[in-house]
């Protein structure tokens, strides 16, 4: 399987940061309280951060009382919507290979196994749209 470990990081991420707001602890959570709490490299949440703000999931503020917070209220973010800020443009699996036979039989083999994995994919995706950061606070805070 082809995704990162930072989709895994990012939805903590935005877990984190919308219980410590939820919860009235900050309006922004310090960037280097989420690295030290996640145990998340500071370079890696950085990125995280970066590619969660230009998704608009998250937003950012800079200064003495600055930080992170959800741009949107957590019942309007999907796990999807993570998925995407993060993994955009990469495939769960990879099909890119080239077999050493050729013919009908192999072409269909490569389609018909092609056909499986997108609609493993697609189904995965279906699901990640399901559920909400608020679904997943509530399974926290329960």
């Amino acid at each position: 399987m082809s995704y990162s470990l930072s989709f895994s990081q990012a939805i903590v991420t935005v877990l984190f940061v919308g219980d410590k707001v939820e919860q009235g602890f900050y309006d922004f959570v310090p960037t280097k309280e989420l690295s030290a709490a996640l145990n998340i490299a500071r370079p890696t949440a950085v990125k995280i951060l970066g590619s969660l703000a230009s998704a608009g999931i998250i937003e950012t503020r800079e200064g003495a009382k600055g930080g992170v917070r959800l741009a949107l209220p957590p019942a309007e973010v999907t796990i999807l919507d993570v998925f995407t800020a993060i993994e955009s443009g990469k495939a769960l699996f990879r099909h890119d290979f080239e077999l050493g036979v050729t013919g009908e039989k192999p072409t269909r083999a490569q389609s018909a196994i092609l056909n499986v994995l997108n609609e493993a994919e697609a189904a995965m995706q279906n699901r990640l749209a399901q559920t909400t950061i608020a679904d997943l606070l509530t399974i926290l805070n329960a």
